[in-house]
């Protein structure tokens, strides 16, 4: 990957003007303090091309947050694009955490998980899903002894450790 492919921003880059969510792809609605009619809705609009810039740019929206207007993430194609608006959308979020909750989550717990970072080439990058890995593969093993010794399944069926 290019050096410059992994840079991206939330800026936009090309008009001044605002752009329009356009067609909604994915979109999550959390609780807000766990309040059913009280909810922060987050919709995330299909990756467009820049025709200025020739990048791409992802634009998402909070509805039930002070500022509805709709921001945009950045990227070199709309696979980036995405994956910045996902991380924006997770750095947005993490000051309100404790206040909205997910159906499919624990409170505090909003569902965009942290993306390893690609930036310092992919040496760094797999050393560093070897870590997570690794962490993860040992917490499966204690939670499946714990559950072992307690005579519970570990989970729900679906093994969480990979394969080898």
């Amino acid at each position: 990957m290019a050096t410059n492919a992994r840079r991206s921003t939330t800026k936009k880059k090309s008009s001044t003007r605002p752009r329009a969510l356009g067609t909604v792809i994915a979109e999550r609605t959390l609780t807000v303090g766990g309040q059913k009619d009280s909810s922060v809705w987050i919709r995330i609009g299909k990756p467009r091309k820049d025709r200025s810039t020739n990048n791409y740019f992802c634009p998402y929206s909070f509805e039930g947050l002070d500022d509805r207007k709709v921001r945009e993430a950045w990227g070199m194609d709309s696979i980036q694009a995405l994956q910045n608006a996902l991380q924006s959308i997770r750095l947005e979020l993490t000051p309100h955490a404790d206040a909205l909750s997910w159906e499919g989550g624990q409170n505090g717990w909003l569902g965009f998980p942290k993306l390893i970072p690609d930036s310092f080439g992919p040496t760094f990058t797999l050393r560093l899903e070897k870590m997570v890995e690794r962490e993860t593969d040992r917490f499966a093993r204690a939670l499946e002894s714990t559950h072992r010794r307690a005579g519970q399944p570990a989970h729900d069926g679906r093994s969480h450790r990979r394969k080898r």
